[in-house]
């Protein structure tokens, strides 16, 4: 076999450095994923031992892991008060507040982890994603210790708002991360593992709320998820490299191209190893690491808090793309549609409480069960819409002579858009006529519709990654942030809309709501290779060796 080593030292400073290819360039998602040889890798890894797409299997699963973690205890603190929200009443009550003012100890946090997205992702595009997702479990231990010896409504309420900032990372920057040590073809899969993980450990967790509440109280509730978010931090420092990586646009498009030492150049090793210089790598191809010309991997590196210098360029870039995205066609209905679904979702965790203790005579303590569904649906989301929209994606190529689109990610989205329309409505009639219906049309419905929200994420995170490979970053901070806005919006008058419509009037609404996204839907993935083509001169690549993921 031939001797594939790459080019000795002295043979590196004889070369003269290529000029750099500074020419603006336009990647609109269309790419080459499936060749006669197998499913090619996007993006193409270097050789480089210290690139994310290096790292080995078992280390990538570690980092799934430990920020999924993270982003459960940040969401469920968040999210989770719902079934103990009953116990906050009389206490605050006292101190002249409404049902609308505790309320808002939900609400509130939801749109404070929209702005958390806004301040973050800029910063970690220009300093690195590992020092803000480490400073972020930093404030998530600070803020819940603070939520638990809360003496007051207004420090409660301010607490839980820091909760929103800290817990806002795990919508934008952990499945950035996730997306930046996994390929485009197994995508869908892992940002559903991710999403499944946390629903099932969050889904445990919601159930133990009542009881805990019950029990100990709901300041040992706080105390619990301080104490495993402090886990998470020590699994953070240890195991969760830096997942940033400056890589050429023809990476992004498949095609082989790794960095010299400079990260100025092409790789004279391409040109004298053949294996390196094939147009794009295969799922079959074997991959050496150059361990002569770059750096190995080693613990010391993989704890190093800054391993990329600063630039604060990228950070207002990135505030740049997010203003230019939001007039894009399809960003606006992805995170339209988020926001509205997930509004929904967080108007039955705000009503499902006392619809059961009041309507279906519920102990308080057993309330909180009801969301046990949602691990259910957790474990069906990964076949459905993870291995699905790979499997889908792979063969719809396949069927195009090999060419990947990526509206065909949001194929995944029609089951769960017809059951959110019907779930919404019958959950309406429950909530109203409690006479008529059984508790399983309440308890059925909360967790079906959180099928559809989590469908909806899905496919609108994977889609908007796969268009705009250059705006990963970008993307995803429009999705949460805005996402945040529209369900802090639609769930803040929920209240008031239930109380003049009644329960069957607001979510008879909110199904036709639905049915309007699910409609545009239809249009977008008619039209999302032309909406790309127009938007185009938006989301050119300054420099094609130095692709932002902002």
């Amino acid at each position: 076999m031939q001797d594939v080593k790459g080019p000795s030292v002295e043979q590196i400073e004889s070369c003269q450095p290529a000029p750099m290819d500074t020419s603006s360039k336009t990647l609109d998602g269309t790419v080459q994923l499936v060749s006669d040889q197998g499913v090619i890798l996007i993006p193409t890894p270097s050789s480089d031992p210290r690139d994310p797409l290096n790292i080995p299997l078992w280390q990538k699963l570690v980092i799934l892991g430990t920020t999924c973690t993270y982003s459960t205890m940040g969401l469920t603190a968040v999210s989770g008060l719902g079934g103990i929200l009953g116990e906050f009443i009389p206490a605050y009550a006292g101190q002249g507040k409404s049902y609308a003012d505790i309320s808002n100890l939900m609400t509130f946090p939801s749109l404070f982890m929209g702005i958390g997205n806004m301040i973050s992702m800029p910063l970690a595009l220009a300093i690195g994603r590992r020092p803000v997702f480490l400073g972020s479990c930093v404030l998530l231990v600070v803020s819940l210790i603070l939520c638990a010896t809360n003496q007051g409504y207004a420090w409660h309420f301010a607490a839980r708002c820091v909760l929103g900032l800290a817990a806002g990372q795990s919508e934008a920057l952990c499945p950035l991360m996730i997306s930046e040590v996994f390929f485009l073809h197994e995508r869908a899969r892992y940002q559903q593992f991710f999403s499944s993980i946390q629903t099932i450990i969050s889904g445990t967790l919601i159930i133990l709320t009542s009881y805990i509440a019950s029990t100990i109280g709901w300041r040992a509730w706080y105390y619990l998820f301080a104490g495993f978010s402090g886990l998470v931090l020590v699994l953070a420092i240890f195991f969760v490299p830096e997942t940033k990586y400056v890589r050429p646009l023809a990476a992004y498009e498949g095609m082989g191209a790794n960095r010299d030492l400079s990260e100025s150049t092409i790789a004279r090793s391409d040109v004298e190893n053949p294996k390196q210089n094939q147009q794009f790598v295969t799922v079959h191809d074997e991959r050496v690491l150059d361990t002569t010309n770059f750096l190995p991997r080693t613990l010391a590196s993989d704890m190093a808090l800054f391993v990329n210098a600063a630039d604060w360029n990228e950070a207002l870039s990135c505030i740049k793309h997010q203003c230019q995205l939001f007039f894009f066609p399809d960003v606006f209905w992805v995170f339209s549609m988020n926001g509205i679904f997930l509004g929904v979702n967080i108007a039955m965790g705000l009503t499902y409480g006392n619809i059961l203790g009041e309507a279906y005579h519920w102990a308080s303590k057993y309330i909180s069960v009801a969301m046990a569904g949602q691990i259910v649906v957790a474990f069906v989301c990964i076949p459905m819409l993870g291995y699905g929209s790979d499997f889908i994606v792979k063969f719809m190529a396949r069927r195009k002579g090999g060419i990947h689109e990526p509206e065909h990610r949001l194929l995944t989205l029609i089951v769960p858009l017809l059951l959110g329309i019907l779930f919404s409505v019958i959950y309406g009639q429950a909530a109203a006529f409690p006479e008529k219906y059984h508790w399983m049309a309440i308890v059925i419905t909360i967790n079906g519709y959180f099928f559809t929200f989590i469908g909806a994420n899905t496919a609108g995170i994977t889609y908007l990654l796969d268009a705009y490979p250059t705006r990963g970053a970008s993307c995803l901070v429009m999705i949460c942030a805005m996402r945040g806005v529209i369900s802090f919006a639609l769930s803040y008058g929920t209240v008031s809309l239930y109380s003049k419509h009644g329960y069957d009037g607001a979510f008879g609404l909110f199904g036709g709501i639905t049915a309007a996204f699910g409609a545009l839907g239809i249009v977008v993935y008619f039209t999302a290779k032309r909406i790309r083509h127009f938007v185009s001169p938006w989301t050119q690549v300054e420099n094609t060796n130095k692709a932002s993921m902002g």
